[in-house]
Parts: C-alpha cells; sequence; structure tokens
C-alpha cells in the first residue's frame, strides 16, 4: 500500500511541476517582445513639442501683422529660421543617436513644407482684401536713405510716394513678397530742410503715403528729419598760473570748445564774466564739416572738424552738447594766436551733407590779458 502511495505522490509531484517549467518558459519569451514594441516616449516628447512650436510659429509668422521686435527685426523673420529648427527638434531623438534614416527625415520635412503651404495659403486667402500697409520708417545714417518697410497680402502690388508738405517728391512700385515688403530712399530725391526748428516747432511735413488694391496708408516722418545745422557757437574759457605768491596773474592760452545744431528761432550768442552766456542751439545727429579760424592776433589758428551723424572722430559728440576743439584735453597756446588786447573773432563755416553752407562770425570775445598782467587787474573775457 505504502509503495502504491508513495508512486501516487511521485507522479503528482511530477504533474505539478512541469507546468511550472512550461509557464517560466513562456514568460521568458514573451518579455522581450513586449519591450521591442513600447512607445519611445523621449522621442513622443520632441515631436510633440516641435508639432505645437510649429504651429505657433506658423500663426504668428502668417497672421500677426505690424509687429516690429527691436530695430528692423520683425516676426517675418523668424519664418525660414522657425520651419528649420522645430523640423531638427521633430527629429532630435534620431539626431541625438545618430541613428539616421535619411527616407523618415524626408518624409518629415515635405510634411512640414506642406502645412507651411497650407498656412500661407489660409492668410493670403483671409488677407485678400485687405491693402499694404507701413510697418517701420527709419534713417539710415551709413547709406544717407530711409528704410521703409510694409505688410500685405502675397502678390500685390502698391505703390509708394514720399509727400513733402503734401507735394508728391517721390514715387515708386513694388510687389509684396510673402507678406512683406521693404524699400530705401535716397534723401536727396525729396529732401527739402528740416522739418522742426529748434524749439520743436513743424516748418516742413515728412510723409510717406502707400496705395494698393486694398485702400491706402500714410505715415509722418517728421522726427528723423532734421539733418540740417544752421548754428554754431564757441565757447572760452581763459587758461592762467599766478607767480610771486599769488600776486601776478599769467595767462596761458584758453580752452575752446564749440556747439553746433538748430538755432532757429532764438538761438543767441553772448559771452560775460569769462563765461558763455547766450541761448544755445539744438544738437541734432547730421553729417557736416566745418573749418573754424581764430582771428584777430598776428596768427591765424584753424580746425578742421568732420562730422558723421554728429559725431567727429577724434573729437567728440556733437548732437549732444558742447565739445572741446582739443580731443587730448589741451588748449590753444596764447603764443600762437594772441597779439595785443582786443576782440577776437571765430570765424565758423559749415558745409551741410543735406542743405547749405553757412559762415558765422557771432563768436567774439575781448581779451584783457596785456591790461591785466601789468596792472595786477583781473578783467575776464566778455562779448565785442
Amino acid at each position: 500500500m505504502s509503495g502504491l502511495l508513495d508512486k501516487a505522490n511521485k507522479t503528482a509531484a511530477d504533474t505539478t511541476e512541469e507546468p511550472k517549467e512550461s509557464s517560466e518558459a513562456v514568460l521568458t519569451d514573451v518579455t522581450p517582445v513586449a519591450s521591442g514594441n513600447g512607445l519611445n516616449m523621449d522621442q513622443l516628447k520632441f515631436q510633440i513639442g516641435a508639432v505645437f512650436g510649429f504651429l505657433i510659429t506658423m500663426i504668428l509668422v502668417f497672421f500677426i501683422d505690424n509687429i516690429v521686435l527691436f530695430g528692423d527685426i520683425t516676426l517675418d523673420d523668424f519664418f525660414v529660421p522657425g520651419i528649420i529648427l522645430w523640423w531638427l527638434v521633430f527629429n532630435a531623438e534620431d539626431l541625438k543617436q545618430q541613428d539616421f534614416d535619411a527616407k523618415k527625415l524626408a518624409v518629415s520635412g515635405v510634411g512640414f513644407l506642406v502645412v507651411t503651404a497650407l498656412f500661407a495659403g489660409v492668410a493670403i486667402f483671409s488677407a485678400s482684401g485687405s491693402g499694404v500697409t507701413i510697418a517701420n520708417i527709419e534713417y539710415d545714417g551709413d547709406n544717407d536713405e530711409i528704410d521703409i518697410s510694409f505688410y500685405g497680402p502675397k502678390g500685390m502690388d502698391y505703390t509708394v510716394e514720399v509727400l513733402v508738405d503734401g507735394k508728391v517728391e517721390y514715387t515708386h512700385d513694388a510687389t509684396i513678397n510673402i507678406d512683406k515688403g521693404s524699400h530705401s530712399v535716397d534723401l536727396d530725391d525729396f529732401w527739402k530742410g528740416n522739418s522742426e526748428d529748434m524749439t520743436g516747432k513743424e516748418l516742413i511735413e515728412y510723409e510717406i503715403k502707400v496705395t494698393s488694391d486694398g485702400g491706402e496708408d500714410s505715415m509722418a516722418f517728421n522726427d528723423i528729419m532734421n539733418r540740417e545745422v544752421d548754428t554754431a557757437f564757441i565757447s572760452v574759457l581763459e587758461k592762467y598760473t599766478y607767480e610771486n605768491n599769488g600776486e601776478n596773474k599769467i595767462y596761458e592760452g584758453i580752452y575752446i570748445e564749440m556747439i553746433v545744431g538748430i538755432g532757429s528761432p532764438n538761438a543767441d550768442f553772448d559771452f560775460a564774466n569769462g563765461a558763455f552766456t547766450g541761448t544755445v542751439p539744438q544738437p541734432i545727429e547730421s553729417d557736416w564739416t566745418a573749418q573754424v579760424r581764430v582771428l584777430g592776433g598776428d596768427q591765424i589758428v584753424e580746425y578742421d572738424i568732420t562730422a558723421d551723424e554728429g559725431v567727429a572722430n577724434g573729437y567728440g559728440d556733437f548732437n549732444f552738447d558742447w565739445v572741446s576743439l582739443h580731443m587730448d584735453g589741451g588748449y590753444l597756446e596764447k603764443g600762437d594766436f594772441y597779439g595785443s588786447d582786443g576782440c577776437y573773432t571765430f570765424e565758423i563755416t559749415i558745409a551741410n551733407e543735406h542743405g547749405d553752407t553757412f559762415v558765422t562770425t557771432d563768436s567774439q570775445i575781448r581779451f584783457y590779458w596785456d591790461d591785466n598782467e601789468a596792472n595786477n587787474d583781473d578783467q575776464p573775457a566778455e562779448a565785442c
């Protein structure tokens, strides 16, 4: 009996162990298959982010108009870089792993281009009833021209006009490319003088008008049309030392400064007690050359200055304030210009790049150096 029971138990044990071995074999075979068919989450994140970023870029480029980010950079300038950037992000995981599938890259690239074309088509269709508008006007000091940018439907023809006091002085025809256009106009083609006087009062109205099938748009640009210097003054500071324990003043020369700008209507030269006491002109950004001559002494001293947008290399920034005529902080020595006590004229000739050439002798200053040194007087320089 016991032998039968042992056989039965052994048979039962063998039967129980065989399914266990079979189950382990099945699980061992299935596990790699499940892992191989799982989602690549890193790649999915890149692709979803790229799609959203691409769609936002296309909306900004095609449907948000007249946005100037900084300088002359607008949203449209991110059109091509945006497509390339988001295509690279879409395929970033493959590129990172250096697992290049040329077919996959090409298909994704074509997909991005097709979606771009759809956005462009919708934008053109939705904007078909609108016209060309002016986005920005700015002055290019390097080329002495104004740069104008426009927005409008792709392929739309438009006409640009520059008006001075309502009269057309320049015209140009062009066509919108994608949804943006640009054009530059040389200042010589329409310049008629400063738009404002020194107080900001309007003298001349400068305006851009663009006309297209969708209507017309206009924009004034008086704020950048003050280009002609019409006033210049000289101011001096007497340089001296003391001898004999401060009893005798010895004159050594003068520090010279000049200011230039718009002087109409009430800039005025005056000099008293050794300092400028008049009304200064309004400095501006402009291009000009100047010659300053010191007259009245035994010798004539000359200074030659060239300014680009008001900045003269070696001297300083004339579009802001007074500027010294001695770039090293020096001064005009007495022996180089002084003859005797009397009136000295600082003759200034300025040739404007845009505008007239003028000569001014308003800056006249009287010095008493010989008398002061001989009699221990202390009479400061004054206007003649």
